[in-house]
């Protein structure tokens, strides 16, 4: 039998396209039994969020993944921040009265890292608080503060990354993304083993992400498509010069299905885009789609706070549990781990519990009243 050789062009032809294979297929979340529980914005409402000690509370709890956002300043160090402005959180306007925009607000891209280092974020204490005044850290401090913690806790911790508004800072002449790879590999987050994930609500950033910087930079990070509202919060669009909201709307297709796990791993969904306000689901079969194209899809977010509760949940505990109970996510973000850690739990055991009886008394569900139940909410509530 004649052996063909394959001669040196060709053997070129085939590394390129395994090369091609290797870093632009887009990583993917394997379900797991139990959801995965994400820090929305690094535990910030226990603390402050995205500050170091926050980053801390969250890594010490049984948590999968801890969310932080990145930002970059006017001399292109990225900082943990989540918003475009200084005004909410910081005292900016204390010391820096006179940098403010023609809109009365302070940019975070207006000001250096040093500046910055200056200013002290504040939180509004409950009943019996101690006030809080904390500085804004930088990536870098912040992934160096986790690798230590990973070697005193022996664990790994995971980070979620949100890239925020790249669209604001392309306009700037600024690419906070390339940025954002190369500090995340200089501390050894380069692949899918890695237990890190990037995530933003600007599709076509990420695909950029996904098919140009990775591959540039041979890295193999999986990614998180957010999905948010039309009022342009958190995404806009320049044409012919001007800035409009971005329409998340063909991403509710199939075809925007189809497209994201082109790029992506996971999707993540407003839970109000889920659950109406009468508690009806709304997602369902887009949800049933988006597992069968590979991605898994998280929730965003749940809150404990009480002005934020749906009509239909009186309570964290009665909201998690309809969640748990009636969508099928992968996991959620929340600013209340401790609590949601106690409720998933209890969740699993039931389900293993009755997973394990006969199919006659498998389908039989507790009444949501039950003594036990109410227990473990009043339980909760001391957490709280």
């Amino acid at each position: 039998m004649h052996r063909q050789n394959l001669s040196r062009p060709s053997i070129i032809y085939l590394l390129i396209a395994f090369s091609f294979l290797l870093f632009c297929w887009p990583a993917t979340f394997s379900r797991a039994e139990t959801k995965i529980i994400i820090a929305d914005n690094g535990a910030g409402k226990k603390l402050i969020e995205d500050t170091l000690p926050a980053v801390a509370l969250a890594a010490a709890g049984d948590i999968d993944y801890i969310e932080l956002n990145v930002m970059m300043t006017s001399d292109n160090q990225l900082i943990i921040f989540g918003s475009l402005t200084l005004d909410r959180l910081s005292d900016v306007a204390e010391l820096f009265p006179d940098r403010s925009r023609e809109d009365g607000s302070y940019y975070v891209i207006d000001f250096s890292l040093q500046e910055i280092r200056q200013l002290r974020l504040k939180n509004v204490p409950a009943e019996n608080e101690f006030a809080l005044s904390l500085a804004i850290p930088t990536l870098r401090e912040t992934l160096s503060l986790i690798r230590r913690l990973e070697s005193i806790l022996n664990k790994e911790i995971g980070i979620i990354l949100e890239i925020k508004y790249p669209w604001f800072y392309s306009d700037a002449d600024k690419d906070i993304s390339s940025a954002s790879l190369d500090s995340l590999a200089e501390y050894g987050y380069v692949d899918s083993g890695s237990k890190l994930y990037i995530q933003c609500f600007d599709p076509e950033e990420l695909q950029r992400i996904h098919s140009q910087l990775l591959p540039r930079k041979q890295m193999t990070l999986p990614l998180i498509q957010l999905i948010g509202t039309n009022d342009g919060k958190e995404t806009k669009q320049k044409k012919f010069e001007i800035f409009s909201p971005y329409s998340y709307d063909w991403l509710y297709t199939n075809s925007g299905l189809k497209m994201i796990s082109s790029y992506a791993a996971a999707i993540s969904l407003p839970g109000d885009k889920i659950i109406d306000d009468d508690g009806d689901l709304l997602l369902t079969d887009y949800i049933a789609a988006s597992h069968k194209y590979g991605l898994a899809v998280f929730v965003t977010a749940l809150d404990n706070q009480s002005e934020n509760l749906p009509p239909f949940a009186d309570t964290f505990f009665s909201l998690l549990t309809f969640y748990l109970q009636n969508v099928d996510m992968d996991g959620f973000y929340t600013d209340s781990f401790v609590e949601a850690k106690i409720i998933t739990d209890r969740f699993d055991a039931d389900k293993v519990k009755k997973d394990e009886l006969p199919e006659f008394f498998s389908s039989i569900n507790p009444p949501s009243d039950s003594a036990s139940f109410n227990k473990e909410e009043k339980k909760l509530s001391e957490l709280e």
